[in-house]
C-alpha cells in the first residue's frame, strides 16, 4: 500500500463556481480518480484542503502532492505549501531523504530564489520568479491552444496519454534541474527550443526518489481534458513508486457534485427533471418530433437529466409540479386556443418558485396577437417570459423575418458558461432576425445574416422572478443538433437552468 498526501490550497482567482485556481475541487477530483483507477486498490490517499499541513500524515508520505498558490513576491499570494515554513521544508526534506515523491503542479512551482535548488531536486522544475533578490521573472506565462508534443513518449508518465488540443495558461521557460526529464512541450510557446516551451517533467534522484511537476492545470476545467488528467495522475502515482499500467490511469472525468458523493461530502445527486411541450400539428414544417427528438438524444449524454415530452398544452397545469426545467418546442399556429389559463398560471407559478425555462426555436412566436389565426390567444406575460418575440405581421415596425436554411457560421461572443470554450461552428438552420422587444439581452451566440448584412444575436440568457430563462433561436429541424458543440449546449442549457453543475 502506497500513501499519497494530496494539500491543497485555498482557491483563489475571483469567486466560488468559476473553476479558476479551484484546488479544493481538482483535489477532489484528483483524490477520486485516483480511487477509481487501476491502480486504486493499492492506495491510501488523504487529502487536506485550506493549506493544512497534517505531520503525522506528511511523516508516512510516500509522495507528497501539492496543488495551491505560489508566492509571487509581495503579491497577495500564499508560499507554496512545501515551502511555506522553515518546519514544512525540513519535513519534505526529511521525506525526500527517506525516498518519497514529491509532485507540484501549476501555482505551486513557483519557488523563491533561496529555495529554487531544493524545489528542483524535490519535483525537477520550478517557476523561477525571483532574481538577485527581487520580483523579476525570469519564467514566463503565455495562454494559448494547440496540440502539446510529447517529449520521452517511453517514460511511465506518458504511458496512455494522448494529447488532444488544449488551450490553456502555460508557465514555460522554468527552472529545470539537470537530471529532469522534459515530458511535454507546446509549440505554440515562445522559446528557443522544446526544452524552453516544455510545461511538465520528471525527475528521478540516484537515491530512487522520484518527483513530478506541471505547470498546467490552471482549472477544474483543464483536467476534462482527457490527456492532461492521465498525466497528472500517472505523475503522481509514478512519484508513489508504483508501476504505470501499460495504458495509464486513465479514468473518466467526473463533475464536481458526484466526487463530492464519493467522497462522502455531499448528497447522491437527483435527477434533472424536465418537461417538454412539443407540437402544434398545424405548424409541421417546423418538425416538433423530430427536433425534440434531437433534444433528448443530446440530453441522453448526461445521465442527470431525464425528460418527459407533452403534446397537449394543457398538460402543463399539472405537470410542472415534480419538473426542475420546462422546455417550450412549440407554437400555436392558427391555434386560437392559445395555452389554457391553469397552464399559463403553473407557467408563472413555476417561474416564481425557480423552475427553468428554455424557449426553444419559434417558441418565441407563440401566444401573441400577430399569430395566423389566433390572435385571441394573446397572452402579456408572456413577452416577460420571452424577450425577444416574432411578430408575424406588421404590428411593430418591421415584421419579423429569417435568412433561407442554410449553412452559417455560429460564433460565441460571451464567457457566459452556457458557451465558454465553444468554438465557433458551422450550422444549417434558420437565421432569425428582427425580433421584438424591449427587456435588454445579452447575446451569447451570434451569426452574420445574409439577408440584413448584420451579426444577428441568436441565444441569451436572464432571469424571470426566481427562474433563470435561456432563450435561443436556433431549432428548425434535428439538424441544428448536429454539431457536436450543440449538443453541448443542449446539456448546458438544461443543467444551468436548473442551477446545476454545467458539463463540458
Amino acid at each position: 500500500m502506497r500513501n499519497i498526501l494530496i494539500i491543497a490550497g485555498k482557491k483563489s482567482h475571483g469567486p466560488e463556481g468559476n473553476g479558476i485556481h479551484d484546488y479544493p475541487a481538482q483535489a477532489r477530483l484528483l483524490q477520486d480518480c485516483l480511487q477509481r483507477s487501476a491502480l486504486g486498490s493499492e492506495l491510501r490517499i488523504v487529502r487536506t484542503e485550506d493549506d493544512s499541513w497534517p505531520e503525522a500524515e506528511v511523516g508516512k508520505a510516500d509522495c507528497l502532492v501539492v496543488i495551491g498558490d505560489g508566492r509571487d513576491g509581495d503579491l497577495p499570494y500564499a508560499e507554496a505549501s512545501h515551502l511555506a515554513s522553515p518546519a514544512r521544508i525540513s519535513q519534505t526534506e526529511a521525506l525526500v531523504a527517506r525516498g518519497a515523491g514529491v509532485v507540484a503542479i501549476h501555482f505551486s512551482t513557483f519557488a523563491p530564489e533561496r529555495e529554487l535548488p531544493r524545489a528542483l531536486a524535490w519535483q525537477g522544475a520550478a517557476f523561477q520568479w525571483e532574481q538577485n533578490g527581487k520580483r523579476d521573472w525570469f519564467s514566463r506565462i503565455t495562454w494559448a491552444g494547440g496540440l502539446p508534443d510529447l517529449l520521452a513518449p517511453g517514460h511511465q508518465v506518458l504511458r496512455g496519454v494522448v494529447m488532444g488540443k488544449l488551450h490553456e495558461e502555460y508557465y514555460h521557460r522554468v527552472a529545470i534541474h539537470p537530471q529532469a526529464v522534459p515530458l511535454v512541450a507546446v509549440r505554440a510557446l515562445p522559446g528557443a527550443d522544446a526544452r524552453e516551451q516544455s510545461v511538465a517533467w520528471a525527475i528521478e534522484r540516484s537515491d530512487g526518489g522520484r518527483g513530478f511537476s506541471t505547470t498546467m492545470a490552471h482549472s477544474i476545467d483543464s483536467l476534462r481534458h482527457d490527456g492532461l488528467r492521465t498525466l497528472l495522475l500517472n505523475g503522481i502515482a509514478w512519484s508513489a513508486g508504483c508501476e504505470v499500467p501499460a495504458d495509464g490511469l486513465r479514468v473518466p472525468f467526473a463533475e464536481r457534485e458526484v466526487v463530492a458523493h464519493r467522497l462522502g461530502l455531499g448528497p447522491a445527486l437527483a435527477p434533472i427533471r424536465v418537461a417538454v411541450l412539443a407540437g402544434n400539428a398545424a405548424h409541421r414544417w417546423h418538425n416538433w418530433p423530430e427536433s425534440t427528438a434531437a433534444l433528448l438524444r443530446a440530453w441522453g449524454d448526461d445521465p442527470r437529466i431525464t425528460a418527459r415530452v407533452h403534446t397537449d398544452p394543457a398538460d402543463l397545469a399539472s405537470a410542472l409540479a415534480d419538473r426542475d426545467v420546462l422546455v417550450l418546442n412549440w407554437v400555436n399556429w392558427q391555434d386560437p386556443r392559445g395555452l389554457p389559463e391553469a397552464a399559463k398560471a403553473a407557467i408563472q407559478a413555476f417561474t416564481a418558485r425557480g423552475g427553468g425555462v428554455f424557449i426553444h426555436h419559434f417558441a418565441n412566436g407563440a401566444c401573441h396577437a400577430s399569430l395566423s389565426d389566433a390572435a385571441d390567444s394573446d397572452w402579456p406575460w408572456y413577452r416577460t417570459l420571452v424577450r425577444r418575440v416574432w411578430e408575424h405581421r406588421q404590428i411593430a415596425p418591421g415584421a419579423s423575418s429569417h435568412d433561407r436554411f442554410r449553412a452559417f457560421e455560429v460564433k460565441p461572443c460571451s464567457d457566459h458558461p452556457l458557451v465558454a470554450g465553444l468554438p465557433t461552428f458551422t450550422i444549417e438552420d434558420e437565421l432569425y432576425y428582427r425580433q421584438h422587444g424591449e427587456q435588454p439581452i445579452t447575446p451569447l451566440l451570434r451569426a452574420r445574416s445574409e439577408d440584413t448584412g448584420a451579426d444577428e444575436p441568436l441565444v441569451w440568457a436572464y432571469e424571470v422572478d426566481a427562474g433563470r430563462v435561456v432563450q435561443s433561436l436556433l431549432g428548425h429541424s434535428a439538424m441544428t443538433y448536429e454539431p457536436a458543440a450543440m449538443q453541448t449546449f443542449a446539456r448546458r442549457v438544461v443543467a444551468w437552468c436548473a442551477r446545476r453543475a454545467i458539463h463540458g
